[in-house]
This record gives C-alpha cells, structure tokens and sequence, in this order.
C-alpha cells in the first residue's frame, strides 16, 4: 500500500469538520463524487463512511483525507488525470 507522502499533494484546508470538508469541495470543484471508505487514490486508502467527497477541477483531484492523529484535510493532487478518469469510470 502507498503512502500519502509518496505523492505531490498540496494541503487546501486542515483541521476540518466532515460539513467544513464537503462545503470546501462543492464549491472549489466543478465535479463531485462521493467515494465509499476503502477507496484508493493512487494506492493510498481512504478512510471514513459511506461518503467521502472526491472532488474534479480542472486536471487536479481534490479530497477529503484523514491523517490518523492529526484530523481532517483537504488535499489537491495536481495533475491527476489518470485518477480523474479511474474516478469517473468508477462511478458510471
């Protein structure tokens, strides 16, 4: 399994409520998924319930992420078609 570390990410929002995570994604991203726990972005598990919100911007991914210890953030992988298109096929 990969780690979080081992991908470029950039850090939007830390210390989050789950509503301060979803509203920050529905209004930064102009696609929003919701992705059940145990998904993977580029190996890297998700964890959380039934929904977790994965948002679409341009060609970055952005992402609710818990960080055990640390909280709730909000990452933003740039570049990430190959995830955005995993992602989509996913949820047809």
């Amino acid at each position: 399994m990969a780690c979080i570390n081992d991908i470029p990410y950039e850090i939007l929002l830390k210390g989050g409520s789950p509503k301060q995570c979803e509203e920050f994604i529905q209004k930064e991203c102009d696609e929003v998924y919701h992705v059940k726990g145990g998904y993977k972005i580029r190996g890297v598990l998700l964890r959380g319930g039934d929904s977790i919100p994965i948002g679409v911007k341009g060609n970055d991914l952005m992402f609710q992420f818990i960080k055990p210890c640390s909280g709730l953030f909000i990452l933003r992988i740039p570049d990430a078609q190959d995830e955005i298109e995993k992602l989509r096929n996913a949820m047809k």
